[in-house]
């Protein structure tokens, strides 16, 4: 495992190192909401190519981090690596990170990270204005993997919904995505094992942080997986791979109470409602249950959508793509690129790859 993760890190980051261009790197803080709505400041990442005139701006939601110092404010990202030197790239840093780090995550809040990335848009602007580099942020292209996927498609619906006169999307590309979270929670529970363990954790309080739910984390955590998430997570000092690492065991009846792992219990019903809210569609995993609602989309994307899962993904089910297609109808515009492609990290710089090449 380590030969793999060290390996696609390298991919990741070859970018960066090859780069012969130079781009600016900026900090920039904005105001946005939290998820009381009340206005806080948050912060990302702003690269601008000099020297030449940039091919346009993307901006970019991270994948899940877990240590303040992955923060895209804070050293670079593996995403940028492959756009840097020919776009504009806007990166923010999420609530709970950069200038928010002492703030919880609401860990797939995807309504309220994608207002909170739209309002970096508006941030930047007076900066790229002040540049003169050619680039606003009315036009743009999205470029998001794992919740960065499901990020960059909320924020490519809200963007055609609610600021269809302010910004014109070119196009969206997302891969790897947890677009339906229940079925991304029940995928695990059917399987009695997950990959990364401490993702369902922190899926479950992202919830409780968004819609202040209240929840007794030791109703749902056992004693083991609490004092994990309190040393490993809540202190944000340690990345994914130093907590895959101190966590063994997939077995999430190890990690997860009796409770957390009947979704029928009544007690799991605020949790179950929350997910539906995290969700882009809602589509339930096994299609033979009749008595769970079925919701889809009421969107029909105008701008081209790039959905990319590859059908050996090990974090993210690849039942969260199947169930998009489902619910998007069958147009030019919208192309699914689901295959065999290895894992949710292998399968990530094939994605890359491949919207490099797009944008080219």
């Amino acid at each position: 495992m380590m030969k793999k993760t060290f390996l696609i890190f390298v991919l990741l980051v070859s970018g960066w190192l090859m780069s012969t261009a130079e781009v600016m790197e900026r900090v920039v803080l904005y105001p946005s909401v939290n998820p009381q709505g009340d206005t806080i400041t948050l912060s990302g990442k702003l690269c601008v190519p000099m020297g030449k005139k940039p091919k346009g701006l993307i901006l970019i939601p991270h994948y899940t981090i877990t240590s303040k110092y992955q923060a895209p404010s804070v050293k670079p990202t593996g995403e940028a690596a492959f756009f840097k030197d020919d776009y504009v790239l806007v990166m923010p840093d999420y609530i709970g990170y950069g200038v928010t780090a002492e703030m919880e995550h609401p860990y797939l809040a995807g309504e309220l990270t994608a207002h909170n990335c739209i309002d970096m848009l508006f941030g930047v602007q007076p900066v790229l204005d002040s540049l003169q580099c050619g680039v606003n942020t009315d036009s743009l292209y999205i470029v998001g993997y794992s919740q960065g996927g499901a990020s960059a498609v909320w924020i490519f619906k809200v963007l055609e919904e609610q600021y269809p006169d302010r910004f014109h999307v070119l196009g969206c590309y997302a891969g790897g995505g947890p677009y339906d979270v229940t079925a991304t929670y029940e995928d695990a529970l059917q399987r009695k094992k997950v990959f990364m363990p401490i993702v369902i954790p922190m899926v479950v309080m992202g919830a409780d942080v968004a819609y202040d739910l209240k929840l007794d984390r030791t109703a749902f955590f056992t004693p083991e997986m609490q004092e994990i998430y309190t040393k490993y997570v809540a202190n944000k000092e340690y990345t994914t791979t130093d907590i895959f690492f101190h966590v063994r065991s997939h077995r999430i009846d190890r990690w997860l109470t009796p409770l957390a792992l009947d979704p029928t219990n009544p007690e799991m019903l605020p949790l179950y409602e929350a997910f539906k809210r995290f969700s882009i569609v809602r589509y339930p995993l096994n299609d033979e249950v009749a008595d769970r609602e079925v919701i889809c989309l009421d969107w029909t994307p105008k701008a081209p959508l790039y959905i990319f899962h590859s059908k050996g993904d090990n974090v993210v089910t690849v039942h969260c793509a199947e169930h998009l297609r489902r619910c998007l109808p069958d147009a030019p515009n919208i192309r699914f690129d689901i295959g065999r492609y290895g894992s949710h990290t292998h399968a990530s710089a094939r994605f890359f790859k491949r919207v490099r090449k797009m944008l080219r």
